[in-house]
């Protein structure tokens, strides 16, 4: 019964949609086909004359938007039959056509299709009479157009067709819409004629324009003072503008004001300075008082341009009228907010009291917009007795606009004051911590230029070699712990909001805190915030801007024992992670790695462990890891690179031979056309012939032995200092006291000697996770398991407050003394390059090497120093003495 039902219900669906494709099918009529159907052997030419003479309006619109390609290709033909056609259609075109045309005319003599006599002859004469189309619209168009060609058109040419009209257009006797077509035209063509001829035929127009009974000519013609003032030069300016510009300024309609006062800005820079002492700065404050006192727009419009009028006039008003004019712009900064602040209990608000908020908060918008040049008005060493109130007030504005812009600005104030910018530190921080997302909009983008300007500024300045390690002033940075937190509540703030490129680029931003504070402050408070974005962003661009952050940490940071654990961190949250993602986001993170460091460092702690992904269980992760082989080929460099090469070609083997992925083998198969186009670099032949490249990688290495060698420095000097500081102590006490002194000394050596051959604790470590990428899918989830229990007692995302103390070690292989860290093999270790060369390149799987002897064997791997490292990798094999390897396996009595 049911089963009946259901075929019944089929049934009438498949009606339903039979029915359906009858109405689609009968949309068109055969009437309509037809009359839109066109010959498919006509030409161009012919078919463009037949659709203009008989088609449909879009029909028209298609071939008046390909009338340029039209003439280019055949322009006496098209000239002759399709252009008369053109110009007969548009008299009884629609707006849509016409608007089309405007297009096509400009674009015919941008692309000088044609020679400028045959335009002038045709299409500007079309242009011409358009303009006396009824449509506004498209009588706009046809303007904006003749504006246009203006400028591409000869003197001569404008002076016989163009400017006779703009005259006879400004009668008083013709429409407003004519009067104001001729403003804009006569402003167009006055900078292509000479002085004279400008003042015997414009300029009486101009001048009865500026006095025309409607308020919008007068407007529009006063917009155009400045070019016709700059035709007619600075005499004829002061005598025949300057007091049209005056009246304008004093015109009732606040329209006009705004146009004059646009005007007055505009021509600043083309008036002497006697004429802006005795003219303009009078006019200028005369025009802001009465601003203040007008319930209109135009206390806005100052604001507006209060900026550009106070640059301008720097050099041309006392101390007096300075005082006067920051006093005006103090008030505009306040605009609003000292009426609410002295007014008891606010009234009920009504549609008057709104629109006089929104005029007051625009005004200090427009204030907080100006304000940079406010500062260079005032000069650096005045802002905190006349800016500095001002300052505040808008970073604190209850108005979410106007600290929006205040902050879009901060950056260059902080640039513009110079040494005193540790003034407005705290603003920083009160920005940073704006629950509004537009104030981070404004604040986050430009963060680099903010910090930096506020180290130089109280540092003096940074040498190259400080700014290319870590550029940090330690007096400066130590007091800045509200910045710190600000920075990464604006992080979380940013974090949590929906906008996911904002906090793409906060993460972008972050990596400037490396030229800004010190290396402990960025390793205790942003590390942790920077993996956790890492593993938990919900975007893969921002988890990818955090990798390169960084790795950018890294390769900055001054302290060896924190790169050193940074690094394990990055490969074991990464590489080693149960998510597939994540071990594809490794591969990007190898590509950062391979841009910002030296060759030799990626070699030494990631060329094996982004092999191991070959062995990947997930198809994606070796499809990512087939596109970053060729690269990993061009850091290979013969001799001394010869097992790793031998790696390489091992894993490119395996994929081509072991691959069932479909994609992932077309994608190996391409990647092994690209390695055979790439040829290894031979140490004796780069020696004697750098590239670019080369050169590039040289200065990186330079750069982390710098690092390096400054390390080891500072800890010369402290020594130095806790020894004099011991000697002091001695020097005061007594001979009891000095022989007791001397048994303490004695001991402290003891602990010392201690200190320096430490014992390796019984802890897993990276090296044995490492050997897990060799294991099958399932051997490899119980080893991961068995790790991570051990490994997950202690938060990845918690650092240690403080690392045992360190043995000298170094980042190069090619350095002398190497030890690696106690504290760090405790937690995290990467195992001698020649265990992991050995494990990635055997062909037995590494499961048979147990955890309990990975156990046993972690002291021996934890005497290994970085110099084994590069002694292995440059093919030396054991060191000297014929000792043996220590991954050698040994019995369970030997192994300690």
């Amino acid at each position: 019964m049911d089963l009946s039902g259901g075929l019944e219900q089929v049934e009438d669906d498949l009606q339903e949609l039979s029915l359906e494709r009858t109405i689609t099918k009968s949309l068109k009529t055969q009437e309509e086909i037809d009359r839109l159907t066109v010959d498919e052997k006509l030409g161009d030419l012919e078919r463009a004359v037949y659709l203009l003479s008989s088609g449909q309006e879009v029909q028209r619109i298609s071939v008046v938007n390909s009338l340029p390609q039209l003439i280019q290709d055949n322009a006496p033909e098209a000239m002759r039959r399709v252009v008369p056609k053109v110009r007969e259609m548009l008299h009884v075109a629609g707006p849509d056509v016409q608007l089309a045309a405007t297009i096509s005319f400009l674009s015919i003599l941008e692309r000088e299709i044609i020679p400028i006599s045959t335009y002038s002859s045709t299409f500007l004469q079309t242009i011409i009479m358009s303009l006396e189309v009824k449509d506004p619209v498209v009588s706009n168009a046809w303007l904006e157009t003749l504006l246009s060609v203006c400028g591409c058109l000869p003197k001569d040419v404008i002076k016989r067709e163009i400017l006779g009209i703009a005259v006879a257009k400004g009668q008083l006797s013709q429409s407003v819409q004519s009067r104001l077509a001729s403003c804009k035209i006569l402003g167009r063509v006055a900078t292509k004629f000479e002085p004279y001829i400008i003042k015997k035929e414009i300029l009486p127009l101009v001048t009865a324009l500026c006095q025309d009974i409607d308020y919008e000519v007068r407007g529009c013609m006063c917009r155009q003072l400045d070019s016709v003032a700059r035709a007619l030069g600075l005499e004829n300016t002061k005598s025949a503008i300057l007091p049209e510009l005056v009246e304008l300024a004093n015109d009732e309609e606040c329209f006009v004001r705004h146009a004059a006062l646009d005007a007055v800005v505009n021509l600043l820079n083309l008036l002497d300075d006697d004429t802006c002492t005795q003219t303009i700065v009078p006019l200028v404050c005369k025009f802001c008082e009465r601003s203040m006192e007008a319930d209109d727009t135009t206390l806005p419009h100052v604001a507006e341009q209060f900026g550009r009028l106070c640059h301008g006039l720097s050099v041309n008003v006392d101390e007096q009228q300075q005082a006067w004019l920051l006093e005006f712009y103090t008030q505009l900064c306040i605009q609003g907010r000292m009426r609410d602040a002295q007014s008891p209990p606010p009234p009920p608000r009504t549609p008057s009291s709104i629109c006089d908020e929104d005029r007051c908060a625009e005004c200090r918008r427009n204030a907080a917009y100006n304000f940079p040049a406010m500062v260079l008005f005032a000069g650096p060493k005045n802002f905190k007795v006349e800016l500095y109130n001002c300052f505040v007030s808008l970073c604190e504005d209850p108005h979410y606009i106007v600290r929006r812009t205040i902050a879009c600005g901060f950056h260059e104030v902080a640039k513009l004051l110079g040494s005193h910018v540790q003034l407005i530190q705290q603003e920083l921080v009160t920005l940073l911590n704006d629950n509004y997302i537009q104030v981070l909009e404004g604040i986050v983008p430009h963060l680099p230029e903010t910090l930096e300007s506020l180290v130089k500024g109280v540092g003096g300045g940074l040498s190259e070699a400080r700014t290319m390690l870590y550029s940090t002033n330690r007096h400066q940075i130590s007091n800045h712990a509200d910045l710190v937190q600000s920075l990464l509540t604006c992080e979380y703030l940013v974090a949590a909001c929906s906008q996911w490129r904002l906090h793409l680029t906060m993460m972008q931003r972050l990596a400037c805190v490396v030229r800004v504070f010190t290396s402990d402050q960025i390793y205790s408070k942003f590390v942790p915030v920077l993996f956790q974005r890492l593993t938990l962003a919900r975007v893969l661009p921002v988890k990818q801007a955090a990798g390169r952050t960084l790795c950018v940490i890294i390769r900055h940071n001054r302290r060896q024992e924190h790169r050193q654990e940074l690094i394990c961190r990055l490969i074991e949250a990464l590489c080693h992670s149960n998510k597939y993602q994540l071990r594809m986001l490794f591969v990007d993170v190898c590509c950062d790695v391979m841009e910002l460091f030296s060759r030799r460092f990626f070699k030494e702690y990631f060329f094996e462990f982004v092999l191991n992904l070959a062995h990947d269980p997930v198809a994606n992760v070796r499809l990512k890891l087939c596109s970053l082989l060729p690269r990993l080929k061009t850091q290979i460099k013969l001799p001394g690179d010869r097992q790793l090469l031998q790696q390489l070609e091992h894993c490119v083997r395996r994929l081509l031979s072991h691959e069932r992925d479909r994609d992932v083998a077309a994608a190996i198969r391409k990647s092994v056309f690209e390695l055979d186009k790439i040829q290894v670099a031979m140490e004796t032949l780069t020696q004697r012939m750098f590239m670019e490249e080369d050169l590039m990688d040289q200065k990186k290495e330079e750069e982390e032995k710098m690092l390096l060698e400054l390390e080891e420095r500072e800890k010369k000097e402290h020594e130095q200092t806790k020894g004099k500081n011991t000697e002091k102590g001695k020097g005061k006490g007594s001979k009891g006291q000095g022989r007791r002194g001397g048994d303490k000394s004695k001991e402290a050596k003891a602990a010392a000697a201690k200190e320096a051959s430490p014992t390796m604790p019984r802890s897993n470590s990276l090296s044995h996770v490492s050997s897990s990428n060799n294991l099958s899918p399932g051997q490899r989830g119980a080893h991961n398991r068995g790790h991570r229990t051990s490994v997950g007692k202690t938060n990845s995302s918690e650092l240690p407050s403080a690392s045992p103390k360190l043995s000298k070690h170094s980042l190069h292989s090619g350095s002398s003394e190497n030890m690696t860290s106690p504290g760090l093999t405790r937690k995290y270790s990467l195992g001698s390059k020649e265990d992991r060369i050995k494990r990635t390149s055997s062909n037995s799987p590494v499961a048979g090497v147990s955890t309990s002897h990975s156990k046993k064997s972690s002291l021996k791997k934890s005497s290994h120093s970085l110099t084994n490292l590069a002694a292995s990798s440059s093919g030396h094999g054991s060191p000297k003495g014929g000792s043996t390897p220590t991954h050698t396996r040994k019995k369970g009595s030997q192994a300690r």
